[in-house]
Order: C-alpha cells, then sequence, then structure tokens
C-alpha cells in the first residue's frame, strides 16, 4: 500500500513554559530532556499518524480512534465512545474540584492552551493516561484493534526522529508521519456546532488532550514533580 508523507512543522505544546524552564535550570540543559524525551516519541508518532489520517472514521480524528478499529462498527458509533470517555474525564475533574471554580477554569483553559498552569497540565496527563489505560483492553480482546497498533507501529519506527530548535520564547517542532492511501474509505467531519453543549466541551477534551503525550511535555511533568 503507497502512503503519504506529511511533514508538520508547529510549536511544542506549552512550550513557552518548558522554555522558561529550562531557562531557569541550567543544570538541566535542553538537550538532555530531548534525549530522555525520546523514549516517548514512538508513541506520540503513532497517536499522530491516527489523527492524521490513518483511521477509518474520522477527517478530524483524536488520536483514540486506533483503539476503537474492528470495536466499532461506524463512525457514529466510534464518535459515542469517544465523547462516553471524555465525558468521564470531565466528570472525574469537576467531581475533584466541586466546589474551587476558578481551578476548573483554570483546568479549561490550560486544556486549550490559553494557560500552562502545570498543576493543571499534570492532571490533565493524569486523565490521559487513565483514558488510554482503559483502551488499551481492547488491544487484547480484539485481533483487529490488535492489527491495528502493529501496522501504525511498522510505519512509525521507520520515521525520523522529531526535531526541536528555539524560537523566541518557546520551542518549534518538526515531524514526519506517513499516512497509508486508501482512497475508497469515506470519513465523517465531525462539526461540534451540531453537538448539544455537553457534547461540544466532551468533543474539545477528546481534540486537545493529546498534546498531554507530546514527548517533551511527558518528560517536562516528570522532571519539574522530582
Amino acid at each position: 500500500m503507497s502512503c503519504k508523507t506529511i511533514e508538520i512543522t508547529s510549536s511544542v505544546p506549552y512550550g513557552t513554559r518548558i522554555y522558561w524552564w529550562l531557562q531557569m535550570r541550567s543544570h538541566q540543559p535542553a538537550e538532555a530532556l530531548i534525549k530522555e524525551s525520546g523514549q516517548f516519541e514512538r508513541h506520540f508518532l503513532a497517536w499522530e499518524t491516527v489523527r492524521k489520517g490513518q483511521n477509518p472514521y474520522f477527517e478530524n480524528a483524536t488520536g483514540f480512534e486506533g483503539y476503537l478499529v474492528g470495536c466499532c462498527r461506524s463512525s457514529s458509533e466510534a464518535l459515542e465512545q469517544i465523547l462516553g470517555l471524555s465525558r468521564d474525564m470531565l466528570t472525574s475533574v469537576s467531581r475533584l474540584h466541586r466546589f474551587d471554580y476558578r481551578y476548573q477554569s483554570r483546568l479549561l483553559k490550560t486544556l486549550t492552551g490559553e494557560l500552562e498552569d502545570p498543576a493543571a497540565m499534570a492532571e490533565w496527563s493524569a486523565q490521559f493516561g487513565a483514558a488510554l489505560a482503559r483502551l488499551r483492553c481492547n488491544v487484547f480482546c480484539s485481533r483487529q484493534v490488535e492489527r491495528f497498533q502493529s501496522d501504525t507501529y511498522q510505519h512509525v519506527y521507520l520515521l525520523p526522529p522529531i526535531n526541536y530548535t528555539n524560537h523566541e520564547d518557546g520551542i518549534e517542532q518538526l515531524y514526519v508521519i506517513e499516512i497509508p492511501e486508501s482512497p475508497n474509505s469515506a470519513k465523517t467531519f465531525v462539526d461540534a456546532n451540531t453537538l448539544n453543549l455537553p457534547d461540544q466541551e466532551a468533543w474539545l477534551v477528546a481534540q486537545s488532550i493529546g498534546k498531554f503525550g507530546h514527548p517533551l511535555v511527558r518528560e517536562y511533568l516528570r522532571f519539574s514533580s522530582s
């Protein structure tokens, strides 16, 4: 099967926070952070491969779809699974901070990138990890999910590493992914405006939370909490 190569240049999520954290820690050079973060690169590139096109459901995917192949027979089923996952995360953070509305606001603004609050980043990262842990059960229950994951990683392990450069007061990244071309597959575009208000917020979570799987974000949270 032929593949389409996509080259992506963008800002690292929460790159300003990571950049200034590194500037204040001369004993923690950027090269060391990048080297340690390499252990997470393949997982992130696999996530981006699914999100950018290698999934049978959506044009504007989230990344979670790779765990639903074979478990969901249609885009509508996959959407309901993803929205349910996001609703669970929203319910969890709401219950944990039931009366702390200021912190709930910080959580939402950090999720969307308006803020770069370390505590909120750590909390979303934990929610993301728990959601993935639940979905990984599908790999053991479905041969289709297992095969999809295996095929994705076969492509990912041939990709070059992510290249990072400092840019003003942030960090820029360049990475490459390959998407197998499947011209006969029709995918759904999820228009958030057609969803009810609670599901619009749930879809926002699903679309945004994958940034907490970024290698530098994961490594920053690991180092900064130690």
